[in-house]
């Protein structure tokens, strides 16, 4: 009895070995880290991560399709954004639609990535910085990023500032969308740097990297004219 039990066991494990290999569904023990970034408006990279133990030969298959289309299609660029990513230039790259995006490495498929490109964009440093001191203020201004229209991707802007060598940042967060700021109560005749950074005004996506910092003077203090007590 015991003999005819190992037997049936053994035909068991066989027959779930092959349907393990020839039906289970692609991706289940996938661990493949894929993530992509939206450079508005000029491109799209995706990035993944091989398995642990990966051999170095192995082939990987990027694939996307837009939300509503049937067909799917292969990466068209594996080399701009460096090894085992794929990038979609201008040309190939639908802005504020949604994608389907997955890898494929033999017969393993990572988890789809579903986004809309909004929600992962982010746009270059605004351009532009300058600022003028004041004694006790600056004015500063800045334009948009290169390529970003005020209509059609209005942006909200963040400005830091620092004494020269403080190495301590302090921020103004409450800029909102105009591209022009008064900062008060800094010290006369001394040497700050300034950088602003910016995002979608909507909320979606992520923080532009800081700009390029400026430095300026503040310049000296004005003094108040004494008034002249009445008689």
């Amino acid at each position: 009895m015991a003999g005819m039990l190992n037997y049936y066991f053994l035909i068991w494990a066989v027959i779930m070995r092959i349907s393990g290999r020839h039906l289970a569904p692609k991706g289940a023990s996938s661990s493949l880290h894929l993530r992509c970034l939206v450079l508005y408006p000029k491109c799209m990279s995706c990035h993944w991560t091989p398995q642990d133990g990966a051999a170095s030969n192995t082939t990987f298959h990027l694939r996307y399709k837009r939300r509503g289309v049937t067909e799917a299609e292969e990466c068209k660029d594996y080399v701009t954004s460096g090894p085992n990513s794929c990038y979609f230039s201008r040309t190939n790259l639908c802005l504020y639609l949604t994608y389907e995006i997955w890898v494929e490495a033999g017969n393993q498929m990572s988890e789809k990535l579903i986004v809309n490109t909004e929600d992962i964009a982010k746009t270059e440093p605004p351009e532009g910085l300058k600022a003028t001191g004041f004694g006790t203020h600056f004015s500063v201004e800045w334009g948009y990023p290169p390529g970003v229209a005020a209509s059609y991707f209005p942006l909200v802007f963040e400005l830091q500032y620092q004494e020269q060598g403080s190495g301590e940042w302090e921020q103004e967060p409450d800029v909102g969308e105009q591209t022009s700021y008064y900062v008060y109560d800094v010290k006369p005749d001394t040497v700050y740097l300034l950088a602003v950074r910016c995002k979608n005004s909507d909320g979606k996506g992520f923080w532009s990297d800081w700009s390029t910092p400026v430095t300026v003077s503040s310049g000296q203090a004005t003094a108040k004219p004494v008034q002249s007590q009445a008689q």
